[in-house]
Formats: structure tokens, sequence, C-alpha cells
């Protein structure tokens, strides 16, 4: 009974940290300044596969990860896999949700395009917008001054349905650096 009654403590205060990692980890959001509001789809029968906010107490552990995973990626690296180290080495909060479409891509077409008309209000400018038979996809930025201070990316297919913001600053020069563009 004894050995029930420790484990019982022991699950209960592992949960307790994992929960207030993930409530420190995810904070502070909404307060930055490339955040952005997307209007996610309404049908209240409808969930998403991942829901994943990460703020800032969660970037630095996460940057840590990226760093390891590609500790071979240099300056004579891929361009996708620069591109993708200068960005992460740049992000200050993450939000994304990823839904199964399942029969409701009006539902999903809805939030994005009220997502658009919602961010536009807000001063972000349309990076592209991608309109094909299965396919509609937008990327749109949120500038202060000079600085790039958000991307948002939001797509849907007959199968999938995507909402990434990603918050910066980012650094133009060296995102055009690990692309090439600069020297």
């Amino acid at each position: 009974m004894k050995a029930l009654k420790i484990c019982l403590i022991t699950v209960a205060s592992l949960l307790l940290i994992v929960g207030a990692g993930y409530l420190y980890a995810s904070s502070g959001v909404k307060s930055k300044l490339g955040y952005a509001e997307l209007a996610l789809p309404k049908d209240e029968n409808i969930r998403p596969l991942l829901a994943v906010n990460i703020g800032p107490g969660g970037v630095k552990p996460a940057r840590w990860l990226a760093d390891k995973v590609m500790v071979n990626i240099d300056h004579t690296g891929q361009v996708p896999e620069r591109l993708l180290k200068s960005v992460i080495n740049d992000i200050q909060a993450v939000q994304l949700r990823v839904y199964e479409v399942a029969g409701s891509r009006n539902v999903f077409d809805d939030a994005i395009s009220e997502s658009v008309h919602s961010l536009k209000e807000k001063n972000w400018q349309t990076l592209a917008t991608v309109r094909e038979e299965d396919v509609k996809v937008v990327v749109m930025q949120y500038s202060h001054g000079e600085q790039l201070a958000g991307l948002s990316f939001m797509a849907s297919t007959s199968e999938n349905a995507l909402f990434l913001n990603l918050i910066g600053p980012f650094n133009p020069d060296a995102i055009a650096q690990s692309d090439g563009l600069r020297n």
C-alpha cells in the first residue's frame, strides 16, 4: 500500500511539473508584437489534431534542441536548412493548429478568409496567395518599422488545414544571407 501511495504522489508531482512547465512555456504569446489573432474554425465539433503555443519561455529549449539536431548545418548547408536555422534563431513564440478537414472544407476556408480580413485591418500584408483545385494557401507578414515582427501561414486542402504564426522579430538580412540572396 505504501508503494502505491508513493507511486501516486510521484505521478501527481510529475503531472504538476509538466503542467506548470507547459503554462510557463506557452505564456506571453499574445503579448508579442508579431502575434496574429487567427480566426479558427467556429464549428464546436471541430477539434485540432495538434494545438501548440510556445511562448518566450518555451522557445529557448526548443531552439537548443533545434541547434543540437542541426549541428552540422553551417554556411555550406542546403538553402532550406540554412533558412530554417536562421528563422529558428529569431523566433520568440509560435502558435500552431493542425486540423483534419473531414468534409468541412468550407469551415476552414471561411476561417482563413476571416483571418486574412482581420489581419489586414491590423496592418498585416499578404506575401503570397495560392488557390488551386484542392489547395488554398495564404502567407502574411507583419512589419514594425524596418523589422519583420511576424509571419502567418494558413492553408487548407480537402484533407488537412494548418494555421501557423511565427512571432519574431526576424532579421531580414540573416534570412536573405541564408537564402544566398546577399553576400
